[in-house]
């Protein structure tokens, strides 16, 4: 039986969350097990507190090494930074998880700060400004990187509304208006070109 692992990726106030709770997803999505640190802080802590995040991070390893050891499948949010993400599809993909990612970006880094500015006001969890900024360009980066790793690959710009603007499942290649999307690099596409 396939097991998958399904990756929303994006900068913080890209729309992860919101992509995650739409009916769109097919059910196989919302019956794996869900990883999100964010909701396993809120179950028990506060998101400002130190510890509690690094808690609820303990738990999120906790979580994947069990899917890892009872080959499960499950879904998880990243911003796609950092080294360890990384890691964990290299793994995921050693281990033969299918990996399916769905990727939501926007035109800059000024909108996402807006929405967490907005999310924090309305109660939800902040991020300092600064830390946005830098998370926008390395996801992008990161994107770029781990684009022939994917089995499933769906793209949305969500810098106004929802849109899809790249499909990419059984080496067929689905794509709209994509040229007139910012923050997609030259270089991005001559990888999708070449998947």
């Amino acid at each position: 039986m396939d097991k998958y692992f399904y990756i929303f990726a994006g900068v913080n106030g890209s729309g992860k969350s919101t992509l995650y709770k739409t009916n769109f997803l097919n059910k196989d999505i919302k019956n794996s097990i869900r990883i999100n640190t964010d909701e396993i802080v809120y179950s028990f802590g506060d998101w400002k507190s130190n510890i509690d995040q690094i808690k609820a991070g303990k738990i999120a390893i906790q979580l994947r090494n069990k899917c890892f050891l009872e080959e499960k499948s499950f879904n998880e949010e990243t911003t796609l930074t950092g080294k360890t993400i990384l890691k964990i599809i290299d793994k995921a993909k050693d281990l033969g998880y299918k990996i399916h990612l769905y990727y939501i970006g926007i035109d800059n880094p000024e909108i996402a700060k807006e929405r967490v500015k907005n999310r924090v006001t309305r109660g939800g969890h902040g991020i300092s400004s600064n830390l946005i900024e830098k998370r926008y360009y390395e996801s992008l980066k990161n994107l770029e990187r781990i684009i022939n790793q994917c089995d499933f690959i769906e793209i949305f710009d969500n810098s106004e509304k929802f849109i899809r603007i790249f499909y990419y499942e059984n080496k067929q290649i689905y794509i709209n208006n994509i040229e007139k999307v910012n923050w997609i690099t030259e270089k991005f596409k001559s990888l999708i070109n070449n998947l």
